[in-house]
């Protein structure tokens, strides 16, 4: 076999090879498909994320689930103990879009011994929209400055049957101001959600309950004067006879049909 001279070898270095470069096209290629896939896997698994949260596919089957626990929400008696409602404030349908509530119970109860009101405000829907829109985040748009963050509040209540047991129900709760020309409104808010298994009031509630579940919120509302405490609340005295209603109405809901298995395959918090 002849022999190079050395212009010839240093020609042979200077040119390409023809199939290493193919090989480095073919991987720059693949490497630009990889990508492309990623990018396409991303964006699938998102839209298919976003549908299930939005329920983009639900069944009316599913949407029917929900009627045992709008009618629970909507039947709740406006004579609780001593504590009377006079009628129901008619749901602002403007409120109920924004909220995506199924179901908007809105009244204000009198102690008809002590004089003092408490309004309730009680939602019911999928936890997509009811897990959302807290207190804090929608009364300074109306106007009202929060004085404090969010605190956590427990109220200790019996159950409804005779002797039954004392249950624990977690509340969020601050208070909110409004300068007005005729004065200065002060209200304290406390807030829980319920998805059947019991009263609760996680600082994240949209991780805590996801997007598919049915889930109830509640407001206790009242008038707080200056220098008043929590635990001095008249909201409290009225939740300790409200929760025992709500749970044995509420239970009844969460344990029909549907309900009751999207409450039954919930994972403990």
């Amino acid at each position: 076999m002849p022999r190079l001279t050395k212009s010839q070898a240093d020609k042979k270095m200077m040119m390409p090879d023809w199939g290493m470069t193919r090989g480095y096209k073919v991987l720059s290629i693949l490497r630009g498909l990889g990508g492309f896939w990623i990018a396409a896997f991303i964006v699938v698994a998102g839209a298919i994320v976003e549908g299930y949260w939005s329920f983009r596919w639900q069944s009316s089957d599913a949407e029917l689930a929900l009627n045992p626990l709008a009618q629970a929400v909507e039947q709740v008696p406006l004579s609780i103990d001593v504590w009377k409602a006079s009628e129901l404030v008619p749901p602002d349908p403007r409120v109920v879009e924004i909220s995506g509530a199924r179901a908007l119970f809105n009244t204000t109860y009198r102690d008809q011994t002590q004089g003092d009101s408490v309004t309730v405000y009680l939602l019911a829907g999928w936890s997509r929209d009811i897990a959302v829109h807290t207190p804090d985040a929608c009364y300074p748009g109306a106007g009202f400055v929060m004085e404090t963050s969010p605190q956590p509040f427990t109220i200790t209540y019996s159950a409804q049957e005779s002797g039954g047991a004392t249950h624990r129900a977690e509340f969020m709760t601050a208070v909110f101001t409004k300068s007005e020309p005729t004065g200065v409104t002060r209200l304290r808010v406390f807030w829980s959600w319920n998805d059947g298994r019991g009263w609760r009031a996680p600082r994240f509630p949209r991780w805590t309950y996801g997007g598919r579940r049915p889930l109830v919120k509640l407001y206790l509302v009242a008038e707080s004067p200056l220098g008043r405490l929590p635990h001095e609340s008249p909201a409290l005295r009225f939740g300790a006879v409200l929760l025992p209603v709500l749970d044995a109405r509420l239970q009844a809901a969460f344990s029909s049909g549907m309900l009751a298995h999207n409450v039954g395959n919930a994972k403990p918090q």
